[in-house]
């Protein structure tokens, strides 16, 4: 009988069962590697396609399997039952990749604008919102004058107005506002 010199095989028995493939697979044959995926890829994709997967997703269930197999290949207890052992794994996967599915569900974002609440106020901009609230406060609370905190939060409709603002001109009064700005926007961008 004459050998080949590519596979080491006989040139009459060009289908070595699957534990040969995996042994030879398992010390590097790439091969081997080839002819176990030509041979089991369509039971494999037949599982696959049983679970009725989107496509994505049954991909990514395939990949899964020949990289299990990948990693385990040296590991084979029975790699003359290799089919069955690939039936499970694909088994296995495709549920993991189902459950994975329903986890990660997508949704267009035009449905997510319509579900927004009514006033407008999402809550990340109402995060926003109270955060920027609170910074004025505490910049408030570093003001040294209290005629200029109790001014800044009649300007914030907060408190009624001082006695002092009653006896002020507009102009004073606006003067006076200006300041006041300068000065939480002096004490908001310094250190804390």
């Amino acid at each position: 009988m004459p050998i080949s010199a590519t596979t080491g095989l006989d040139s009459d028995d060009l289908e070595p069962g699957d534990a040969e493939l995996v042994r030879r697979a398992s010390e590097g044959d790439a091969r081997a590697w080839e002819l176990i995926v030509d041979r089991h890829l369509p039971l494999v994709n037949a599982i696959a396609r049983s679970y009725r997967l989107s496509v994505p997703d049954r991909e990514d269930a395939v990949q899964n399997v020949w990289l299990t197999l990948n990693q385990h290949l040296t590991r084979l207890r029975t790699p003359d039952r290799l089919r069955a052992w690939l039936r499970r794994v694909t088994n296995d996967a495709c549920v993991r990749q189902r459950r994975h599915a329903l986890r990660q569900r997508p949704v267009d974002p035009h449905l997510l604008a319509d579900l927004a609440p009514a006033d407008g106020h999402d809550p990340e901009s109402a995060y926003l919102e109270r955060e920027r609230h609170e910074e004025l406060h505490r910049a408030i609370r570093r003001l040294t004058d209290t005629r200029d905190r109790a001014a800044v939060l009649h300007y914030l409709d907060e408190t009624p107005p001082p006695a002092w603002v009653h006896g002020a001109g507009p102009r004073a009064a606006a003067n006076h506002r200006r300041r006041i700005i300068r000065t939480l926007r002096r004490i908001m961008k310094g250190p804390a």
